[in-house]
């Protein structure tokens, strides 16, 4: 096993506001970053979330994540607690435009953080009710409730500031369904999806950073990634043997990760259809029918740094003290780090990549330092290519073989079936 002690490095602990209340068991601590690290929350026991948010007089110059959890920035009781009726079971920063809300009396628009002159951040908490609660971060103002799901809203995400479209959330639910609410229009619900069953469970969903494509996965095993043009699935990705719990994109617009019950973590090249490596939980690898049934290794978060060399991960592994693990994209076999901690129940790269949050079950979260790696020249080079061509183009090109393998991801563990080409 191999391990890096000095890969990441403890900043801070931030304890729970709430410590008069009993730890439900149960209870997942949920972490969002806002775009450009403007903010972080985290919910505790279910009913509370925690804001903080980057002060606007803070020196752009220096670290956002650092300047984010500035001793300063905790001083001036940056920290909110927002109170809603029902369970919070997901949560997402976005900015939406300014002039489509109506906001409640004593809600003043200054209240509001501001992108720019005609957007403003908002905070979605999806619920245990099937509703989808909107929040001014700063003051924790309610401004409007989102209904149409009929069950649980387990994951939500707002479509990336640079996507070339109107600001979208796209939420997922117990009820099998995926839907689409334009925030620029009051939230006014516009599409739903139903690419994984009636009876199925939709776990997760995520956003490209381009906003070309979305994804999805479930208790049916099935990784979906939809083309956002005209919401029409582009690939069903199926290794998986047990239920997703979560998936993400990269930042080069080209891989895509999601974990499961199963024990493992799978890359993939969403682009092209198939996987690019497995990183397991559990070694040796366990066979499929352990894979279907219940383990003690379950996967249960994950996070993509933005430097798309490394990813992070919560699994159970059967013990009190839930590891997370460190994992570069270039050595499958190992993690290059593993932390335990008591009670672990999610972890969150920060959108500059400089930071990682993990949360546990009491509502708390610490805050390390994280390595990046500076990507090469080849890497960068390979995304442009692979964001205008398709493989098919790849393949006709006559260009040497060792470059089509590079294209194709040939040095990230293993290759799919197609990477074997000639």
């Amino acid at each position: 096993m191999v391990t890096n002690t000095n890969f990441l490095h403890e900043l801070m602990e931030i304890s729970s506001p709430q410590g008069q209340f009993a730890i439900d068991a149960d209870a997942r601590t949920l972490i969002a970053f806002a775009p450009k690290d403007s903010a972080v929350a985290w919910t505790s026991q279910g009913c509370f979330i925690t804001v903080v948010l980057k002060n606007s007089t803070d020196d752009t110059s220096q670290n956002c994540t650092r300047a984010l959890f500035s001793n300063e920035n905790l001083r001036r009781r940056r920290i909110i607690i927002v109170e809603s009726n029902a369970l919070v079971c997901s949560i997402a920063f976005g900015y939406a435009s300014l002039s489509s809300f109506m906001f409640p009396l004593g809600a003043a628009r200054n209240g509001m953080r501001k992108n720019d002159q005609d957007s403003v951040l908002l905070l979605a908490a999806g619920m245990d009710d099937g509703s989808i609660r909107i929040y001014c971060p700063k003051t924790g103002c309610f401004l409007m409730q989102l209904l149409d799901h009929r069950s649980t809203v387990g994951d939500i995400k707002f479509s990336p500031p640079t996507a070339s479209m109107r600001s979208t959330l796209l939420s997922c639910s117990r009820d099998s369904t995926l839907k689409l609410w334009d925030m620029d229009d009051q939230g006014n619900m516009f599409k739903t999806l139903e690419g994984h069953g009636n009876r199925e469970v939709v776990t997760c969903c995520s956003w490209s950073f381009d906003g070309k494509y979305a994804a999805s996965g479930g208790t049916d095993t099935v990784l979906i990634i939809w083309e956002t043009a005209r919401w029409t699935p582009f690939h069903y990705l199926r290794l998986h043997r047990n239920t997703i719990t979560c998936c993400e994109f990269a930042a080069d617009n080209t891989l895509i990760a999601s974990c499961s019950l199963d024990t493992s973590l799978i890359l993939w090249n969403y682009h092209f259809g198939y996987p690019l490596a497995y990183f397991w939980h559990r070694v040796p690898a366990p066979q499929t029918v352990f894979q279907f049934s219940l383990n003690r290794h379950h996967v249960r978060d994950l996070s993509f740094s933005t430097d798309c060399q490394h990813m992070a991960t919560v699994c159970d592994d059967g013990q009190v003290l839930i590891n997370v693990r460190i994992w570069s994209i270039q050595h499958v076999t190992c993690p290059k780090y593993i932390k335990p901690i008591q009670d672990c129940s999610s972890v969150a790269y920060s959108c500059d990549g400089s930071a990682l949050v993990i949360g546990d079950k009491k509502g708390s979260v610490q805050v390390y330092s994280a390595r990046m790696t500076v990507p090469k020249l080849a890497f960068l080079a390979r995304k442009v290519v692979l964001q205008n061509y398709t493989e098919n183009n790849i393949m006709k090109e006559n260009i040497p073989h060792i470059l089509k393998n590079y294209l194709q991801f040939s040095e990230v563990g293993i290759r799919g079936m197609q990477a074997n080409k000639s």
